[in-house]
């Protein structure tokens, strides 16, 4: 993530405690105007383990932490797509990681 992403990009939408909106800033379409989509998904040992994981280190739902991990994730590909499939990261005492998505 770069300081030159705009303040309407979804990563920036990720530091409420709220509901999470849509990829492109909606809540999306649901039955019954809710904003919300019922996807039904099967999980392996160690997803579950990682929702569960996330899910009480954050104190969000398990929805809620399966929302903002999809909302990552595509912040996360539009970045490799951009970036010849490199993910940089910088931490705080200044070392920069790349990652690289196979």
């Amino acid at each position: 993530m770069t300081k030159s992403e705009t303040a309407s990009d979804p990563a920036r939408e990720l530091s409420g405690k709220g509901p999470s909106p849509g990829i492109n800033g909606s809540s999306g379409e649901g039955a019954g105007g809710s904003g919300l989509t019922r996807v039904t998904v099967n999980l392996n040992r160690q997803a579950v383990q990682a929702l569960e994981q996330v899910s009480a280190a954050t104190n969000y739902t398990k929805t809620d932490t399966i929302n903002r991990a999809l909302q990552i994730y595509a912040i996360v590909q539009k970045i490799l797509e951009r970036d010849d499939g490199v993910l940089q990261v910088k931490h705080k005492d200044g070392e920069l990681v790349q990652i690289h998505i196979l």
